[in-house]
């Protein structure tokens, strides 16, 4: 079942319209790296770890649509346990035109070590309801910066933070998935800084462009129901 999703459109020329699209596909992208190599690299150790892994990289996961939230529509939202975090990444709405924003492919990561496809199903996937036409800043695309932090008693504490130059192309990534129109792609996360997984409660991920002097914000809480 399809789910529409309303959305800002921000023009760099200035202005605000509202647009609608009809999900009808959720993909959430996996092990996506530019760097293909270090990416086999570290899916080994996941192995030797007994980590469920892909033969193919990079990989997708298909989650339904009802999974899909954006910030207008609620901004705390129950998961299952504990053991769960944000993934910052960009997110792709194919519509009328490709929009671009951040999301959170928001993750269980206790249930990620028995399946990755079954963690996918497990919590929201979360995007600003702010985006931009893809056409104003592919030429560019690489110098777009990721971010996300986490709230901790003493402040926001940055968890990820790196460029979309770290994950393969969104043209790449349309062409490996044969994703068409009423779509929404998340495209793979960046790594954590000093590699650590932190189970927080409140995050927040910017998208942020500084050619174009802009920036999406996407603030969000989870609330586990059970410890």
């Amino acid at each position: 079942m399809s789910k529409r999703v309303a959305l800002r459109l921000y023009s760099v020329r200035g202005g605000e319209r509202r647009v609608e699209v009809d999900v009808e596909r959720v993909v959430c992208a996996g092990f996506s790296g530019r760097n293909q190599e270090a990416v086999r690299k570290h899916i080994e150790e996941l192995r030797e770890l007994g980590v469920p892994t892909p033969d193919k990289t990079p990989t997708y996961y298909l989650v339904a649509p009802y999974l899909l939230f954006t910030d207008e529509e609620r901004g705390i939202y129950e998961v299952k346990g504990e053991e769960t975090s944000a993934e910052v990444e960009f997110a792709t709405i194919l519509g009328e035109k490709t929009y671009i924003t951040v999301g959170s492919d928001h993750t269980d990561r206790w249930l990620e070590k028995v399946s990755i496809e079954r963690a996918k199903h497990t919590c929201p996937k979360i995007i600003s309801s702010a985006v931009w036409d893809y056409e104003e800043v592919k030429d560019h695309w690489d110098s777009i910066s990721l971010r996300c932090f986490v709230k901790e008693s003493s402040g926001w504490r940055v968890y990820q933070d790196g460029s979309l130059a770290q994950l393969l192309p969104l043209d790449t990534l349309i062409r490996e998935f044969n994703i068409g129109r009423g779509s929404v792609l998340f495209s793979g996360t960046i790594p954590t800084v000093g590699g650590k997984i932190i189970y927080g409660r409140e995050y927040r991920l910017e998208l942020d462009d500084q050619v174009l002097g802009r920036k999406i914000t996407l603030t969000y809480t989870v609330s586990p129901i059970w410890p």
